[in-house]
């Protein structure tokens, strides 16, 4: 027999006028994220839904991304960032010696500070959801947070009762 829960405590659901709701969160529950017996919504930790171009979207859209995205934005965008470091310092390194690259290195220059606020954006977006925003973010770190999804979605929110036998220690 099925019965659905609430997706964040594990609670059976009440239902309502063809939606759901949870007495202990105190709260209504859509159809779509009410869960079965006891399971967790299942979020997956995917490595390829985002490119550097979603992260030239404004704060406010930035915002309303997942935790996930932001995380996989701000590895791209740290690398955008870091490639127009490098030309810049080619550049400069060039007018040096010939002043022809002036032009190419201001607009450079405007691309690196433009990935640098990105960057900040996110880590910062992160910091507000969590405290903290990777300082280095490799295939290993992404793996393991990928790991992570996949043990924590299989988890389920049951309360298991042991049988309890009490002994009478009066006679």
């Amino acid at each position: 027999m099925v019965i659905y829960t609430c997706p964040y405590c594990g609670v059976e659901l009440k239902s309502e006028n063809g939606a759901y709701y949870c007495c202990f969160c105190e709260m209504s529950i859509t159809t779509e994220d009410a869960q079965e017996n006891g399971e967790r919504k299942q979020i997956p930790f995917l490595l390829s839904n985002v490119t550097s171009s979603d992260a030239e979207e404004n704060t406010i859209q930035l915002m309303q991304r997942s935790t996930n995205d932001l995380i996989l934005m701000l590895r791209l965008v740290r690398q955008k960032r870091a490639n127009f470091y490098n030309y810049l310092r080619v550049l400069n390194k060039a007018n040096e010696e010939q002043s022809d690259y002036q032009e190419h290195a201001a607009i450079s220059g405007k691309d690196y500070e433009y990935w640098t606020r990105k960057a900040w954006v996110l880590e910062n977006i992160l910091r507000d959801r969590t405290g903290v925003f990777p300082e280095k973010i490799t295939d290993d770190y992404l793996l393991s947070l990928s790991r992570r999804a996949d043990k924590i979605n299989g988890k389920s929110m049951k309360i298991r009762a042991k049988k309890q036998t009490i002994k009478d220690t009066q006679g």
